[in-house]
């Protein structure tokens, strides 16, 4: 115990009856028929409404969460993602009828102007958004299209190579990536590769299968294309596609040039004529950083860490260990990747990742940790739709917190080097993460609007944009690996365009980072402050009250890489 021995504790639900089964769809069906006959003719009944409404949302949410943990920490297990899919197909998706008809009562209520229009006037904008796009044929789609993108961790899961002594997945490959014998770098590299290669043709029908099935989807709603079905279905009130486009075209000119010097600085240090792929991430001064040995002992540091920068952080990831909402370990049959779930009934989440002992686990722990602080700041909040953050606020939650603990990674590392390391890699990475995540967002673009496309079409496709975000990297006789690499993008099967948000929160935890250097005890306040908020405002408030603006144009990049540079100058003075 570090500082409690607590267990987090369930929260009753206000509405739904004693021992209601929310697994039982015939129990689903009669709440939800009789929340359609109640009378709401008064601003209270509304409410009420609403109030009923969002309890059966967040049990229903929280049931599919669980199931899709246990999907995940055994994806080699088929019964645990038909036991998902059953439930997706077979009581939370045939819901979207009844809640399509409760939201247009709510709409249609004579209460509905009645309300407060401050609190409900992001509700109303999500539930017109919702009525528009609804489309009951949409259902058996959406249906087909979870089971379909599924299948991506269970294909991933299964693959493992033998090396250096025994079997290893993609992820415990990736590890050798940072060894410095360079045959050892390059043999790992084109095994982990090779895993996806071989799995080419499979990912490839799969993928086209989730392209069709999404293109049908904007087809019955209306639309020209996925892209733009999809933009409005994430509900992006605040940008445009346009806006991201110029997005892109702002990273190309700003960001680049800072990833190409960091290239030319790297060929430099290794003393090599030309960098290969499995080049960029060795650490340049021959230092592995070793932050921890054991799982405990990475916890054990993780809420030191958090301690420091409010105890009540540290509280809440203590009470999920002691819940047993933590899986960190990376093994065969895992699914890849790490996330956090929340879990309504417990005003907390759950943290899946699959650590192999480097430094960027810590950076994935406390990036998960961010989440799991947002879920919990938010238990106060009764409407579920104010709890769907969109990821533009998610992800400034989870990325602020990576940075807000920089400056206490001496936890992790008792060498003045190696945290001196660890601090310039992690201002480094802000930046130059950001042409990753405008090629798989461009390249989703490409593949939406342009959906009649083959298999060497797409690959030339990201062929294109690889090389117009690459750096300054040598892939020559390699581009039938090249092309493989959105294959390893999880985001792209399972999560579509959810990807871009990284980056316009990456600039915002920046910016925060930047009042943070100015005056800590504010930025933190007004971190909490936001994290409080949920999804409860318009983005462009949220960021307000988080210090910040809501701002990826390219005035405010360059304005970024100056002040990450300036940070950099600093740490070498250290």
């Amino acid at each position: 115990m570090f500082l409690t021995d607590a267990k987090l504790k369930t929260i009753p639900s206000k509405y739904l009856p004693e021992g209601f089964d929310i697994s039982s769809w015939d129990e689903v069906k009669g709440y939800l028929e009789a929340l359609c006959a109640e009378d709401i003719s008064t601003p209270r009944a509304l409410e009420a409404l609403i109030e009923k409404y969002s309890d059966l949302l967040k049990a229903m949410n929280d049931e599919l969460s669980w199931r899709y943990i246990h999907m995940t920490l055994a994806a080699d297990d088929e019964s645990k993602a038909d036991a998902y899919n059953d439930y997706f197909a077979n009581t939370y998706a045939p819901t979207e009828a009844y809640q399509f008809k409760i939201k247009e009562l709510y709409n249609n209520s004579p209460a509905h102007n009645l309300l407060d229009a401050d609190k409900y006037a992001l509700l109303n904008q999500i539930i017109t958004n919702d009525i528009e796009l609804f489309r009951l044929e949409n259902i058996p789609l959406q249906i087909q299209e979870s089971e379909l993108a599924n299948k991506y961790g269970s294909i991933v899961s299964k693959m493992s190579a033998f090396f250096d002594g025994e079997e290893r997945t993609p992820a415990q490959l990736a590890v050798y990536l940072k060894d410095t014998d360079r045959s050892k770098r390059e043999e790992a590299w084109r095994l982990r590769m090779g895993l996806f290669e071989a799995h080419q043709t499979e990912l490839n029908e799969l993928y086209d299968s989730l392209r069709d099935v999404r293109g049908k989807l904007a087809a019955n709603s209306g639309y020209d294309n996925y892209r733009d079905y999809k933009h409005k279905e994430m509900g992006r009130f605040s940008y445009t596609p346009e806006d991201i486009h110029r997005f892109h075209d702002a990273v190309e000119r700003v960001v680049m040039p800072f990833v190409k010097e960091l290239d030319d600085k790297r060929k430099e240090a290794l003393e090599l004529p030309v960098l290969r792929p499995w080049d960029t991430s060795v650490d340049l001064d021959g230092r592995k950083l070793k932050p921890f040995e054991t799982t405990d002992e990475f916890i054990s540091k993780s809420l030191i860490v958090l301690n420091k920068v409010n105890p009540d952080y540290a509280i809440q990831l203590e009470m999920m260990k002691n819940t047993n909402l933590l899986d960190l370990e990376n093994r065969k049959g895992k699914a890849p990747g790490g996330y956090n779930t929340g879990l309504n009934n417990l005003a907390s989440s759950f943290i899946f990742m699959n650590h192999v002992k480097q430094h960027n686990d810590v950076i994935t722990l406390l990036h998960e940790s961010g989440h799991a602080m947002h879920s919990a700041a938010t238990g106060h909040i009764k409407i579920a739709q104010y709890l769907e953050t969109p990821s533009e606020v998610a992800e400034l939650a989870s990325m602020t917190m990576e940075l807000l603990t920089m400056d206490y990674w001496g936890e992790y590392y008792s060498s003045a080097e190696d945290l001196k390391k660890a601090k310039r890699d992690q201002l480094q990475g802000t930046l130059s993460f950001l042409p990753w995540c405008m090629i798989v967002d461009a390249f989703q673009q490409w593949v939406y609007l342009n959906p009649k496309h083959t298999t060497e079409e797409r690959f030339a496709a990201y062929l294109g944009l690889h090389k117009r975000f690459a750096g300054n990297v040598d892939w020559s006789d390699l581009e039938h690996l090249r092309k493989l690499g959105w294959m390893m993008q999880l985001h792209i099967f399972e999560v579509p365009f959810y990807y871009i948000e990284y980056g316009m929160a990456q600039l915002g935890a920046l910016s925060i980072y930047m009042n943070y250097r100015k005056d800590k005890a504010k930025a933190l306040k007004q971190y909490q402050a936001f994290l409080d908020l949920g999804y409860s405002k318009p983005v462009r408030e949220i960021y307000q009250t988080a210090g910040i603006e809501f701002d990826f144009s390219e005035a405010r990049i360059r304005e970024l890489v100056e002040f990450v540079k300036s940070e950099l100058a600093e740490i070498e003075k250290i």
